[in-house]
């Protein structure tokens, strides 16, 4: 959700996305940026001096009395200026509500004192005294797995606002490790693709959301009306399927496929479902685009709808982008939003979800109020943020259906507003499972990598699937092991 209205000292929403596509091989990370590096959770496993206490706090340890005032600690790496704008306010909030709790945080990027924000966190939680609530930008159950977060299935089970089940039901498995709830998911932005409307019907094609081709051949042939070639060089791409990697899971469900199965505990990557996903990418270098990706990469900035991006810049007629893109993206044209089209194998349209996540680190002296806490942020709290900051989703299903971002609702008008944030919620019960992995950043930068192979035409689909699928399955039970 990083703020592309205001300046950013740093790393953007757009910047990740662009690194974690086929360029980059960074880890995928969600939300604002941080001020001073990009933070991941460690694609290794730390040493064994560097784990957490293996006692867990108790979490039914009793609440301060009754004016009787607490005060927690809440770490994040949030740094943009709409968040130092509008998490004060939302903090307050909270304190209203609970007025024995106060909640000391900074909105600098890292933790307090500076330093990487995964490092520190890990070791005060090893040492014994972490923070009360954190922010996560890569998903819980990476961190659950390997013990450094407090199961909060007790928790939710009194809840007031997070109960068991009030959270759409892929985003709240991306918290889960081996039936546990190691966190809460606040937004959950689902993906689409967005397009032209002016290339659309310059083309004579219509821009309707009900017209768009919902098979992937579909697709294909209307990016190859689009697209746009003079003197064997691409002036206009159609579309550039390949280039996000947040959404990499979500191609493979749409041929009816899966990367990584959570409760087999096992990576999916090398089927025919997976193969030919890869083929039909490669079909659009070779068929649309004249085969060759260096040259390809060099005509535009692929995989965003941000300012610098080919589609901003209208060299590319459709872009992927997830719900933030409506507000962050600044698109200077009339635009769309249309669902994922269909696979040969798939059967039906679905979308994914980048989230903020909010947890309690193991060894939390304070549970009940640090819960309170990050229940409210995820819940009523991230519902302002939706309403008053950027079109990120909420993935809490108790949010008020008519909420809208208003700042949608002032540049496009009301009934716009609305209709967008009904597109949206209605498809995110749609969300394939993914962030479910003990070792998700690995994974992702092992698939970009095969991928990355297959577009350079270094080997095929099937070869450089096969080997991400060997590379993946033995890190993860190497990481499995290392828990035990």
């Amino acid at each position: 959700m990083s703020e592309r209205r205001e300046s950013v000292s740093s790393v953007s929403r757009r910047d990740f996305l662009r690194a974690a596509g086929m360029a980059g091989g960074a880890a995928l990370l969600a939300a604002c940026a941080p001020q001073a590096t990009q933070v991941a959770a460690p694609t290794t496993e730390p040493n064994k001096a560097d784990q957490p206490a293996a006692e867990p706090t108790k979490a039914d340890q009793p609440a301060a009395p009754s004016g009787e005032q607490v005060t927690i600690a809440w770490w994040n790496q949030f740094v943009t200026p709409l968040c130092n704008e509008l998490f004060p306010k939302i903090v307050a909030d909270f304190e209203a509500k609970h007025p024995n709790i106060k909640v000391e945080f900074e909105l600098t990027g890292g933790p307090p004192g500076g330093g990487d924000y995964i490092e520190v966190l890990m070791a005060r939680i090893a040492a014994g005294n972490p923070p009360e609530s954190i922010t996560l930008w890569s998903p819980p159950s990476q961190f659950g797995a390997r013990g450094a977060l407090l199961a909060i299935d007790d928790l939710m089970a009194s809840a007031e606002l997070a109960k068991t089940g009030s959270f759409y039901e892929s985003p709240i498995k991306s918290c889960m490790w081996k039936g546990k709830t190691y966190g809460l998911p606040a937004s959950a932005g689902d993906g689409c693709i967005m397009i032209n409307k002016g290339m659309f019907e310059a083309a004579g094609i219509s821009s309707k959301r009900e017209d768009f081709p919902t098979t992937w051949e579909g697709v294909k042939e209307l990016a190859q009306k689009l697209t746009q070639v003079e003197n064997n060089e691409v002036k206009v791409a159609g579309f550039v399927p390949w280039t996000q990697a947040w959404l990499k899971d979500v191609w493979s469900g749409l041929n009816g496929g899966q990367l990584f199965d959570a409760d087999e505990v096992k990576y999916t990557i090398n089927t025919d479902n997976n193969v030919e996903l890869l083929e039909y990418w490669l079909s659009y270098l070779d068929d649309l685009y004249g085969g060759d990706y260096e040259k390809f990469n060099l005509i535009a900035t692929w995989g965003d709808v941000y300012p610098g991006g080919a589609f901003n810049l209208g060299v590319e007629a459709m872009d992927m982008t997830g719900t933030w893109g409506c507000t962050d993206g600044e698109v200077p044209f009339d635009w769309e939003v249309v669902k994922f089209p269909v696979g040969p194998k798939g059967t039906k349209s679905l979308t994914g979800f980048w989230p903020n996540w909010w947890a309690l680190p193991k060894g939390v002296t304070k549970p009940n109020e640090a819960w309170l806490f990050s229940e409210y942020m995820c819940t009523e709290g991230w519902v302002t943020w939706y309403v008053e900051g950027t079109m990120d989703i909420p993935a809490w299903k108790n949010a008020p259906r008519d909420a809208y971002t208003k700042l949608v609702e002032k540049k496009y008008g009301t009934e716009r507003a609305k209709d967008l944030n009904k597109f949206f919620l209605d498809y995110l019960p749609d969300t394939v499972e993914m962030w479910t992995s003990p070792i998700e950043d690995f994974a992702t930068d092992t698939y970009n990598q095969a991928l990355d192979e297959v577009m350079h035409k270094v080997k095929s689909p099937a070869e450089a699937l096969a080997s991400a699928q060997e590379i993946c399955e033995a890190k993860l039970q190497e990481t499995l092991k290392s828990f035990e």
